[in-house]
């Protein structure tokens, strides 16, 4: 598959909303909406870029190439930049978070 720039608009925004359901489930390593809107996005950006090609590369058990439908190359990119700007924010959290607590 090619590297389009809708799949990279897709991680994007994907990861932005990442960021925000990880900040949602993980109060100690909160940080403030535009912090994790911020990291989010760079998380996504980040994914988007290196990771689109890879992300929807499906074998089969043979090891065959298997071409994937828009639908589900849609919602794996969804999903990639999702968890790709979730685990950013918790990154970022956890560092904020340990810096705060001092030494």
């Amino acid at each position: 598959m090619a590297w389009t720039l809708a799949n990279l608009v897709i991680q994007i925004i994907a990861g932005l909303i990442g960021a925000h359901i990880a900040a949602a489930a993980a109060h100690e390593h909160r940080f403030g909406f535009w912090g994790h809107s911020l990291v989010g996005l760079a998380g996504g950006g980040l994914s988007g870029l290196l990771l689109q090609t890879y992300a929807v590369t499906v074998v089969t058990g043979s090891g065959s190439l298997n071409v994937p439908t828009n639908a589900e190359v849609f919602t794996i990119q969804l999903l990639t930049g999702a968890v790709a700007g979730g685990i950013a924010m918790l990154a970022v959290g956890f560092i904020v978070s340990e810096r705060a607590k001092g030494n």
